[in-house]
């Protein structure tokens, strides 16, 4: 007899995806499974089916191309273990990008660890959790999108309050300075030194 197995993304990973996508956040998929598995998946969910497998982090030199290249170019790597996870996050990290992973494993826990930002999905083990800087406590990935949204905010209107402030000392300083250039305070004062009744 044949078994049927399938294992669907959360049902709402393709909107979640869609929506990082569209707001500048490039999302790759790291995942222990077969490369056909991964592949079939990442077309499901829109994400590109250059999915690469573990032979590409041993031998990068096979491809005649730095590895922080190779995987920048790729969408995702497949039948990875946790030492992989851990050293593609390192390599994201290591081009400059603010890195987040999300996982459930103690096989994650390493790659949370080391991410800027580590989340762990509902029904993570306590590894996973412990690794993590975000710990979802409800079904789904949506939640992510808003703490984007909200975390971006927050930076607008810390810049902005900063901005602002720095223009108001800078104006401050300049009325000061050129009132001090521009007023004789000799003139104000009575002829014969003493201060005024």
């Amino acid at each position: 007899g044949v078994l049927a197995l399938f294992d669907p993304p959360r049902y709402d990973t393709k909107k979640t995806i869609e929506t990082a996508v569209d707001m500048g956040v490039e999302v790759k998929m790291i995942t222990g499974d077969q490369t056909a598995i991964a592949k079939e998946t990442c077309r499901e969910l829109g994400m590109g089916t250059n999915i690469l497998n573990t032979e590409v982090l041993n031998t990068p030199d096979a491809l005649g191309a730095r590895l922080e290249e190779i995987i920048m170019r790729s969408n995702g790597f497949a039948e990875v273990y946790p030492e992989h996870k851990f050293l593609i996050v390192d390599k994201i990290r290591q081009e400059g990008f603010v890195t987040g992973m999300t996982g459930d494993g103690v096989n994650d826990a390493p790659a949370l660890k080391r991410a800027d930002i580590g989340i762990a999905v509902e029904g993570a083990t306590d590894a996973a959790k412990a690794a993590s800087d975000i710990v979802l406590t409800e079904p789904g990935l949506s939640v992510i999108i808003e703490a984007i949204q909200r975390s971006r905010k927050i930076f607008q209107r810390m810049r902005n309050y900063c901005i602002y402030r720095i223009a108001c000392t800078i104006q401050l300083l300049l009325f000061f300075f050129f009132a001090v250039l521009a007023i004789d305070p000799g003139r104000y004062m009575p002829a014969n030194g003493s201060a005024p009744a």
